[in-house]
């Protein structure tokens, strides 16, 4: 389903067919993305290890930080290119316990990332003596490249869910008030479908939670 094809289902599920519309086009494309962003931080839909921008991070020598892409929710996995080696994820409590001292330790290849250390950063153990380039396997929300932006934009996510979608934007522009459309239980209706397909909420909480404990399950 492209821009087009989804405005016009929404549209006619809202009875806006004649101008002048209650929402601009634009207004819906919104709503769209919109609707897109919440899917894939709810269901964690966008799995993603070869765009470059998000997924390869060049690591000077001595430098132990590595700064996250905005997208990025939380990672599953990090390797070091050209070496074969993938890193051990460990929280900043189980470095704590197993290797005191642990970031004061000289630069050496890298064998650990610990995701807890810093908000929106990896801290890498040790840090590498030479430069290295750390390749990663992240859960993203999209990007501004992934946007609908125009009539022919296709959705981002498989076609399955592309009818879930057009719930998720009848959701936000049903509880948008001062407008002819404003109805309450029809944007609960459509909220109650879009949860079933994507889950509930994700809270800001939740999110932080996956990006720095998610390895923690287990090392107790």
């Amino acid at each position: 389903m492209n821009q087009a094809e989804a405005i016009a289902e929404i549209r006619s599920a809202i009875q806006d067919l004649a101008q002048p519309y209650f929402f601009s086009d634009e207004r819906i494309r919104s709503a769209l993305n919109h609707a897109q962003d919440e899917a894939c931080r709810r269901a964690r839909l966008l799995v993603d290890s070869r765009t470059a921008d998000v997924c390869e991070v060049s690591v000077p020598a001595g430098e132990a930080t590595v700064e996250l892409h905005e997208s990025v929710i939380f990672v599953r996995r990090a390797r070091l290119a050209g070496t074969g080696v993938t890193l051990v994820p460990k929280v900043a409590r189980a470095m704590d316990e197993q290797c005191p001292g642990w970031e004061d330790s000289a630069p050496a290849q890298p064998m650990v990332f610990v995701p807890d250390w810093e908000t929106g950063v990896l801290r890498l153990w040790p840090a590498p003596a030479t430069p290295v380039t750390l390749l990663l396997t992240v859960i993203r929300a999209p990007l501004d490249a992934e946007l609908l932006v125009d009539a022919s934009s296709e959705l981002l996510l498989p076609r399955r869910y592309h009818q879930s979608l057009v719930f998720g934007a009848l959701m936000e522009l049903y509880r948008v008030p001062d407008m002819e459309t404003f109805n309450p239980q029809a944007a609960a209706a459509y909220a109650a479908l879009f949860t079933a397909e994507f889950g509930p909420p994700s809270a800001a909480i939740d999110e932080h939670w996956a990006a720095e404990q998610y390895f923690d399950v287990g090392n107790h």
